[in-house]
């Protein structure tokens, strides 16, 4: 086998990945593929590729509506979980990763939303710390007088083609992990010429080396990265994050389900918009006694549609103007594909109207997005636990917090329940935490505020009087 070789599970679930993904960026990425989404309706010839291009298909593809279902309601479940800020905490050392956390520009922050992204369309992404490389190790002092950073590294489920896993010491740890990555080949500075290198990460008994590889053979020598204080890493500091878990096992993509449904909405509105076109128009049909040279002579001009011109039919002639019904079969289709949609998921992008009550939206909206929860759960442990291989490597041992908001609905503050709450405080029932915590959720406290602080500032007040 090759450094090519791809894991089966990446072979099973890469168009998955595709499908989702173009059904997110919409309708040029979803027309572009052409018959994968969007067979041809009847072939003029038995060649699938002749068929495709003919007038017909060309004017076929042409008049279907693709209506981005998937990716306004990826962009909705983002917006729900990035309503508030993280609660982000980091120690001096790691403060520049607000900034930059990727090594190219990209903040912690942001870092967060596109991978959030990532795993919503695909249910899998990849974090390596990175860091530059010395053969002897680097100190905090060296770290520190040189300006080098570790940086979160994100690879998209597409990238990391190869994996595979071992029981080492009780635990079972990620042992070989191989990423595709483009790099520039040759070409002036105007020119994007790329080619793909493989980025080989390994874990064996001498601990944690990385190799790149290009044109199927090695192109650098293994290098095994240490740790601030020298040491060699016994773990590949890099993890999967998933939909449901954060292990090598391949999770479902979240929006592979509205992906499908919208395609065949998508393939359904072709059709009727096709049958609008050849059937929408009134067509006049006139059935005469005349003779065609009678009809010319006496309609020299044709006929013309409206009611101030006049036209000899015969003695026994009639017309009829003629309009094709609806073609309702294919709306309903449509419609029936819709409400699929939002049964699941998409209707936190629609317009509910205004019978529904405050609570039971507020009901609806959570059960909706548990599987948001649950993702959003992922990846705050996943970079949680990538802060601390940074700090490993920059010398830091100060704790960092990252966690994203899981309120994805307003919890508006109810006076009568802030009242029962007091009272229940009173009576010793309840602490001021719980109150304190209640009203930091409603947002009529500052999320950066807490408890203590306030008190202290309620203590320096002076008597009024």
């Amino acid at each position: 086998m090759t450094v090519e070789n791809k894991n089966p599970e990446y072979e099973t679930y890469l168009p998955v990945w595709k499908k989702t993904r173009d059904a997110v960026r919409g309708s040029v990425a979803v027309k572009d593929k052409r018959q994968d989404y969007l067979p041809v309706p009847d072939s003029e010839s038995n060649d699938d590729s002749v068929g495709s291009q003919s007038m017909r298909y060309r004017q076929y593809l042409k008049r279907a509506l693709f209506t981005n279902f998937t990716g306004r309601t990826k962009n909705a479940l983002v917006g729900a979980a990035f309503r508030k800020m993280p609660v982000l905490e980091l120690p001096t050392g790691l403060d520049y990763l607000l900034g930059d956390a990727t090594g190219d520009g990209l903040g912690l922050v942001q870092m967060a939303k596109d991978e959030l992204s990532n795993l919503l369309e695909t249910g899998r992404t990849f974090f390596l710390v990175d860091y530059p490389q010395s053969e002897d190790g680097l100190s905090a002092e060296d770290v520190t007088m040189l300006d080098l950073r570790a940086s979160i590294v994100p690879y998209t489920a597409e990238q990391v083609i190869n994996w595979r896993t071992e029981a080492v010491g009780g635990r079972k740890l990620l042992t070989l992990c191989v990423i595709s990555e483009p790099y520039k080949h040759g070409g002036d500075e105007f020119s994007h010429d790329t080619e793909i290198q493989y980025r080989v990460l390994r874990l064996n008994e001498d601990g944690y080396s990385q190799q790149i590889y290009r044109d199927g053979v090695p192109y650098s020598e293994e290098v095994y990265p240490k740790r601030a204080d020298g040491s060699t890493w016994d773990v590949i500091p890099g993890m999967f994050v998933g939909s449901k878990n954060n292990d090598a096992t391949v999770d479902d993509a979240p929006l592979s389900d509205i992906a499908d449904v919208n395609i065949a909405h998508y393939r359904n509105s072709a059709d009727y918009e096709e049958s609008c076109f050849l059937t929408g128009q009134p067509t006049l049909f006139i059935t005469h006694s005349l003779s065609m040279e009678q009809w010319l002579d006496y309609n020299p001009a044709g006929i013309k549609l409206g009611s101030r011109a006049g036209h000899v039919l015969g003695e026994t002639g009639s017309a009829t103007l003629v309009q094709a019904d609806p073609n309702n079969l294919v709306l309903e289709a449509m419609r029936a594909k819709e409400n699929a949609m939002i049964a699941i998921g998409a209707r936190i992008v629609t317009d509910r109207g205004g019978n529904e009550t405050a609570e039971g939206a507020r009901i609806r909206f959570a059960s909706e997005n548990s599987v948001l929860g649950d993702i959003v759960h992922n990846l705050s442990q996943a970079i949680q636990q990538c802060l601390v291989w940074c700090g490993e490597f920059m010398g830091v041992g100060e704790v960092s917090e990252f966690d994203i908001n899981r309120e994805f609905y307003d919890k508006s503050v109810d006076p009568q329940l802030l009242m029962s709450m007091i009272t229940l405080l009173d009576r010793q029932i309840i602490s001021d935490q719980d109150i304190f915590d209640r009203l930091k959720a409603g947002g009529i406290i500052d999320a950066d505020r807490n408890l203590e602080d306030i008190k202290q500032e309620l203590g320096e007040l002076a008597p009024l009087g």
